[in-house]
This record gives structure tokens, sequence and C-alpha cells, in this order.
């Protein structure tokens, strides 16, 4: 479950208790998924909210002592027991349990608790729930059962789903190991650097309380990302020195085979087993690791029991014999399909800059990126960086891994690069400007001058260049409208990246009235853009919206932009805009002038000029503005503006004079798959199907059939197939074949025989209905 609906149910299980309704919360999730991490969380928000907290822990030598967890829950108050319930109780917590009455036991610890939570409401918290003994089990229920009415929270925590406390009110919810984004975010806010969270969230595999314990032991100087990081950082605290003793009295033979154990990630017992005869030492002590209960081994296989024991075992021998175990390891993974676990293992083993090292590295990333690891190969491009020995070589993996956090969406990849990354040259100088474009969303100036070493000059070069130049070339062509130009710039050259190409495929397919296309592209974009807060992705979130409310779903558009993160001020005016238009979506009797934040210019070239013409048309009530919006937006290919100019246009026409500019918006709008403003046209001109004369005084019109009579009264009006088919809302080559049969029929060659035929017939109808 992710954290954020995790915290909302914690907040409601206080929540109901602190109102007076007893609450339970069942956690539940494989060992190290950070249990006791949120219990603890429990803890001090129920403290935040002045509730009493009661809390109880158990292990697995606990759960043959009947009532041994529920003495644990109750010592903290045995001041508070009155005599009565201190002779019922007093067996209990001094585990005395020779004359233990169960049922008085159970009435007299209910009593107790609602007793606590008259007081002020009460958190019971119980860890490990699954080592609890029946007995203590029993004794809870049946007070959570009973308690419907106080002001009590049961909060636990197993390995199971299945063991809870069962009551009417009790949430399940499973805990799954948190993402290294979240706990890197988490650290940082307790003032790490990034660089620094990142490594200790990546070292904690999903364990928030190993992170908070991984941080805890950084020096000063690690902490603000001015010292490296081992691997495995030191981690402090009370539970580490106690695993600490307990490790080491295992004996020297199983300590250093659980460092090599530490240092092999993977889990691979071969790997363990040869690096351990490698540097000499006996492999029997992986085996007696196991009699332990430290590791498990399946197969070929191993994993430490509890996660915390891999973080402690890896700190039980002195820097250089980790490096060594490390190298030891690396000789192991030889072959070529293994080159990113030695990599990894040169680089654990290096005592400073290697250029051999970096170079495998290098290597290692590239191979993630073709395979699409995109984030991947960025953090491997970084560590290969701070091996470099060249500041050239150094750079070249900066580049490249800013490169890739772009691709990713990743803001906090793109901070962590720039800090680093020097403009020592015009590419780099390129590249900063990039990234902080794609941070911002603004234009950054890049100027280099070679002579003097620094970014002052003018001329563009090299690849990040390239790329920034084509990425500015299809922006202007989109901010004017030009599908078309934007298009072929896309599917030419694919270094946008991909929630970027996304993104700006989206737009053109918009602007060239393909919606579906559109929409299929937005929703690339928007997964793509997930999690991040790059200026981009407001961007996509505005798109998606804008799509929404041309597909007539304003309602759902109004509810994204409230649900919506802030924007930057950037993109203030179009939200609105969009606001105002899905409001007029919504509400077709609105009049367009009460919304005029819905006519915002906005664009540049042919497109700022329509919606400019747009607006003059809908707020001065001016026709000829409209008219001159609607050639624009054809002339440029712009179909939706076009049909939403005839839109306003119909609504200053005259009712004798507005069928043909809404039949023309209606088919135009309808083949770009628009449907937001139907409603709106619906109440101006109904749909209807012209009425086919019969009785004629020519026979051969009467031979028509009622599809080739309306292409021959269309084309009879002087419009062209293509207009026609317009008009009636079909494609220009089933007009192309009406005229054909028409033709053929009528015995006629030219437009101006039929318009003659239909012109004489309906005068002559007209004349003489009842012929």
């Amino acid at each position: 479950m992710p954290s954020e609906t995790l915290d909302e149910l914690v907040v409601q299980t206080l929540d109901s208790a602190a109102c007076g309704r007893t609450s339970a919360l069942g956690l539940y999730g494989p060992r190290g998924a950070g249990k006791s991490w949120w219990l603890n969380r429990v803890a001090d928000a129920a403290a935040q909210r002045t509730m009493t907290v009661t809390r109880a822990r158990a292990d697995s030598r606990d759960r043959e002592v009947a009532f041994g967890a529920l003495s644990a829950l109750l010592a903290p108050w045995r001041e508070m027991l009155d005599d009565a319930a201190w002779s019922t109780l007093k067996p209990i917590v001094t585990l005395d349990h020779r004359r233990v009455d169960a049922v008085d036991v159970k009435l007299t610890t209910f009593q107790f608790l609602c007793t606590l939570a008259e007081q002020q409401p009460l958190c019971i918290i119980l860890d490990d729930l699954q080592w609890f003994d029946a007995a203590t089990i029993e004794v809870i229920e049946f007070a959570a059962r009973r308690t419907s009415r106080d002001a009590i929270a049961f909060v636990s925590a197993s390995t199971d789903s299945a063991t809870t406390i069962a009551t009417s009110a009790t949430t399940s919810a499973r805990i799954e190991p948190a993402s290294t984004t979240v706990l890197s975010q988490m650290l940082i806010t307790s003032g790490l650097d990034e660089a620094a969270a990142r490594r200790c969230a990546e070292a904690a595999n999903g364990n928030p309380g190993i992170a908070q314990a991984l941080a805890a032991g950084l020096t000063d100087r690690q902490r603000s990302g001015s010292d490296p990081i081992s691997v495995i950082p030191r981690p402090s605290g009370e539970m580490v020195d106690e695993l600490q003793t307990m490790l080491r009295s295992f004996g020297e033979v199983v300590c250093r085979s659980l460092v090599v154990a530490a240092a092999e990630d993977g889990g691979g017992t071969a790997a363990v087993r040869a690096a351990l005869a490698t540097l000499g030492e006996p492999t029997s002590g992986l085996d007696d690791a196991e009699s332990l209960g430290v590791i498990d081994i399946v197969g070929g296989q191993f994993a430490f029991t509890n996660p915390w024991v891999r973080t402690v075992a890896y700190h039980l021998v002195a820097p250089s014999s980790r490096r060594a175990a490390h190298r030891a390891l690396a000789a192991w993974f030889a072959k070529p399909e293994q080159a990113a676990q030695r990599a990894w293992h040169l680089a654990a083993a290096a005592e400073g800059p290697s250029q051999p090292v970096a170079e495998a590295l290098e290597l290692v990333a590239a191979d993630a990126a073709r395979r699409g690891g995109i984030a991947s190969a960025a953090i491997t491009a970084q560590r290969a960086a701070e091996f470099a020995t060249t500041p050239q070589h150094r750079q070249r993996n900066l580049l490249a891994a800013l490169r890739w956090w772009i691709d990713a969406t990743s803001t906090e990849g793109v901070r962590q690069v720039l800090k680093s990354l020097d403009p020592i040259d015009l590419e780099s100088a390129v590249a900063r400007a990039e990234a902080i474009e794609f941070l911002s969303g603004g234009v950054v100036a890049v100027q280099w001058d070679a002579t003097s070493s620094q970014p002052t000059g003018a001329t563009e070069a090299g690849s990040w260049a390239q790329a920034r130049s084509h990425r500015l070339a299809v922006a202007a062509a989109l901010e004017r409208g030009d599908h078309r130009a934007a298009r072929r710039a896309l599917d030419a050259n694919r270094s946008l990246g991909e929630a970027r190409h996304a993104l700006a495929n989206s737009v053109a397919l918009r602007h060239a009235g393909e919606t579906r296309g559109a929409r299929d592209a937005s929703t690339e974009a928007g997964a793509l853009f997930a999690h991040s807060d790059a200026f981009e992705a407001r961007v996509a979130l505005l798109v998606a919206v804008d799509l929404d409310i041309l597909q007539g779903r304003g309602n759902d558009a109004l509810a994204a932009l409230d649900a919506a993160p802030q924007l930057p001020p950037a993109l203030h005016d179009r939200a609105e805009s969009l606001a105002a238009r899905a409001r007029l979506q919504c509400d077709p009797s609105r009049s367009p002038t009460s919304e005029p934040l819905a006519f915002t210019t906005q664009g540049d070239g042919p497109l700022l000029a329509v919606r400019a013409a747009i607006q003059a048309g809908v707020m001065n009530g001016d026709i000829a503005s409209l008219m001159t919006a609607v050639e624009t937006a054809e002339k440029h290919r712009l179909p939706i503006e076009a049909g939403e100019a005839r839109l306003w246009l119909s609504e200053l026409q005259p009712a004798a004079d507005r069928s043909t500019t809404i039949t023309l918006c209606r088919a135009g709008l309808q083949r770009c798959g628009v449907r937001a403003w139907d409603q709106r046209l619906s109440q101006a001109a109904p749909v209807v199907q012209p009425a086919r004369p019969r009785g004629q005084v020519d026979p051969g019109l009467d031979a028509l059939s009622q599809a080739e009579f309306r292409v021959a009264e269309a084309v009879a009006r002087g419009l062209t197939n293509r207009d026609a088919a317009a008009a009636l809302i079909i494609s220009v080559k089933t007009v192309d074949f009406h005229l054909q049969q028409i033709y053929r029929k009528l015995g006629i060659r030219s437009r101006t025989e039929l318009a003659v035929r239909v012109a004489t017939s309906n005068q002559r109808h007209e004349e003489f209905p009842n012929d």
C-alpha cells in the first residue's frame, strides 16, 4: 500500500479513537518492510493528539510464555491499578501464573483499559503480533470487542494478514518495502544531502528504520555530501549495538563469512563460498551461520533472516577487509554477462579514483540504458564520474547521467547532477541550460567564448546543443500551431526523450484535429511523467485537461485542475483559461462573454492570430473577426479552432443565417472527435435531416436515392466536393461516388447542368406543389 494511503489510515484510526469510537488497524508485511518504523510513526502521531500510548512487543521466544505480552503491556501502569485490579493482575505483571483465573483477567483488563480511555484517548500498539502468546491475544480481543464506544485505538503489526486483532472495526493494510525515492525524501527532510540520502535509501532495501539508522551513523561531512559514503553506510543505534554483540558471540569464522555474504548483494551462495576460499577462509562459516538462524540457504541462494543483520554484519571487520571481500567477489564474476556485478564489486574495492573502474561502470551504464533501465544507467554513470581520473572523463559521465535523468523525468536526479556539473566547455554549458529549462520551464540563453574558456560567446555545437536546438524548434512549431512542421521534426528525430516526445506529439496531434491519437500520446506522457515535479510534467497535466474538455468531459477537467499540485506561475493563465472553457462546456446555457478567461490569447504566429480574432469576435460581438478567425484557421489547418470560431459565429448570426455555419461547425468538430459543444450546437439548431420533395416535375431527380439527392442539392448550392462532404458529414470519396451515379442517372456531364436541373425542379415544385 502506498505510504500516502497508509498515512491516511493511521490518521483515520487515531481520529476515530480521539472522537470516542474504538478503532483497530492491523499492519502486515514481509520482514524488513518497515512495520516497526510505521508503529513508531503511529506512536508519534498519537502523542501529538495527546493520547495515552502503551506498547508491547514479542519475539519467537515469548510465544510459549502465557500472558507474557500482556505483562509487558500492563507493566508501565501498575501504579494506577487499584487494590482489586492489582490482586487479579499482579500474577500477570509479575509473570507468576500459578493462580490465574482467565475470566477475571479478561474482565479486569477490559475495565482497566476503559478507565485509562476515560482519562484521555488511548492508543495500544502491538508489535510482532505473530509472536504474541495465545492467552494475551484472547484478552486483548475480548477487550477490543467490547469497547465500541470507548476512545481506544488498537494498532498491531505482523508478518501475516490473518494475525490481527479481530473486531468489527478492524482495518488491515499491507506494508510493502518503501521505494528508494520515498526513503530518500524522508531522509532529505531530516537534513541529509540528496546524494547521501539516496545512498542510505538504496542500502536500506525498502526499510525506513534501517534507512534512519544508516543516516544516523553518517558523519557531519557525509551528511552534507562533502565526504564519500561506503556501499553500506555504518548504522547507528541501540538495536545495532545489540546485533553486533550477538554476531560477535558467534565467533570470528561466522563473522567473516557474514561480511562476505553482506557484500554479495545478489544472494549467490556459490559466489560467497568462492570468495571465502580466495580469502583463505573456511566455507563452513556460511553453514554455521545458517545453523544459528542468521541466514537461510535455499538451493544456490541465501537470504538474511533479519534485514538488519546484513547492514550490521558488513561493518564487523575493518574497511580494508571489506575491500578485500569485494575484490574476491569481483574475481568470481568473470563471465561477460556478469560485467555489472564485477564492476560494482571493483568500485566497492577501490580506494580512490580509478580509470579502469570508471570505464567498467561506464560500460555498465550504457548497457543498462540500452535495456531500458534509464534511472539505473543514470545512477551508474554518476558513480563512474566519482572514479574518473580526468576532468574530461568525469564531465562525460555526468553529462550522460544528466541526459538519462532528464529522459527519466527525475527532477531529483537532475538537481544532483547540476550540483557537480561545471561548465568547463560548451557541451556542459548547453547541458546545464537544458537541465535548468527542464526544471523551471524558462528558456536559458547559452553563450560561450572558447578563447576565455567562459560561457560568454554565442556559437553552439555538439550533441547537447543539437538536441536543445531541435527541442526549441519543435516547441516553436507547436506554439504557432504548425502541427505539420512539428510532426515532421518528431518523426525525424527522437532526441527529445520518450516523455518529451510523447508530450510534443500529443500537442501536435491536438492541433491537427486528431484527438484520439492526441489522447493516446497524452496518456503515454502522463505515465512517463508520473511522480515527477518537472515543469513539463505540469504541462502534460494541462494538455490532458484540454483533451478532456474537447471530448466533453468538462467536469473531469475541473476535478483534475482542483486536484493538481501547485502550478508554476508561467502556467497559471493557461490553467485559468482551461477552467473557464470547462465551465462553458458543462453549461451550454452560459454566455461565452461571462467567461472572458476562456478566450485568453495564447501561442504564437497563426495560432495566436486565430485566438486573438476569436477573442475579439466573442467579447465585442464582432462577426467579421470570427469570420477572419475561420479563414485563418482553415488556411493554416487548425480544424478545432476553425470549428470553435464557427460555433461562436453562429451564436451571433440571425437564426435564418446560421444553419450552414452550424452544419459546417458540427461536421468539422465531429471529424476531429470533439464532442465538447454538441449540446450547445443542438440548442442553437437541432439536427434535422433535410426532407426530400417527392412528386417532382423532373422524374430523373425523383429517381435519385435519398443520399444522392442530398449530394445533388449540396453541389447545386455551389459547394465543392470537400465542403459538401463536411456539410453532409461524409467522406469526399463518397461525394465523388454519388456524383458519378447522379450524372449517369440524369444524363448530364457537369456541375452547372446539375445546378440548373435542381433549381428548375425546385421552382416548378413551388409553383405547382400538387403536380
